[in-house]
């Protein structure tokens, strides 16, 4: 099926190539009628001139009836070369588009092939096993964890897509100020500050990169558990 589809294309476009070179033809045909006109024409000056220039006697009389014949058959010549050149013009240009028409024709008559297509057998997926993750909780007694968690939640809440370095850093001096006072001495001292270094590791004025901001979240939401069990 797609062989004859792409036949039928091959010859749609030798038939395009065909009128191609027709057109030229007609071109040449056209300029080569217009040299003979203009040569008729000049010979036809050429004549009326002779015969003004010169005295009109009986006896020319026969030279220049030979010389109005010649026009005569040159300009008949020319209507036939022009008709005939015409003629077969159109006869090809007809030739053209009938063969034209008929590969089109082919063409939308002609189903589109299909894709081949190959059985397959799906494995299926294995079933996921989702663990639930399990948190170590804080030593510290209940209601202090609960306000380290707190302080952790501002920070979590401070880090948001395009959320400026400083801003984020000054929320996190802030939060470890406070927990301090809450526990002196504690474990997520050091990861405050680890995601302090990273955060100042940014000039100021400038937005955390969004690799950033999702692994700091994670961080904290890693944290934020161990003192506030569910």
């Amino acid at each position: 099926m797609a062989e004859q589809f792409l036949s039928r294309l091959n010859k749609m476009e030798e038939s395009i190539n065909q009128l191609g070179e027709t057109l030229k033809r007609m071109i040449t045909i056209l300029g080569t009628v217009t040299e003979i006109k203009s040569e008729i024409r000049v010979a036809k000056d050429e004549i009326l001139q002779a015969i003004a220039n010169q005295p009109a006697p009986v006896t020319h009389a026969d030279n220049t009836d030979e010389y109005a014949k010649m026009v005569i058959q040159e300009v008949g010549a020319v209507r036939v070369f022009v008709q005939e050149s015409m003629e077969k013009f159109k006869n090809d240009m007809s030739s053209i588009l009938e063969e034209m028409v008929e590969s089109i024709t082919a063409i939308a008559a002609t189903p589109t092939p299909a894709p081949a297509t190959y059985a397959t057998h799906a494995t299926p997926a294995p079933a996921q096993e989702y663990e639930t993750p399990v948190y170590e909780s804080s030593s510290i007694p209940a209601d202090r964890a609960m306000k380290v968690a707190d302080h952790l939640e501002k920070i979590l809440d401070s880090l948001k897509m395009g959320c400026i370095s400083g801003d984020v850093l000054e929320v996190m001096i802030e939060a470890k100020a406070e927990i301090m006072k809450i526990v002196p001495s504690d474990p997520i001292m050091v990861k405050i500050d680890k995601w302090s270094g990273l955060v100042s590791s940014y000039p100021k004025r400038n937005e955390l990169q969004a690799r950033d901001v999702i692994k700091l979240k994670k961080d904290l939401k890693d944290e934020i558990p161990k003192y506030r069990p569910a």
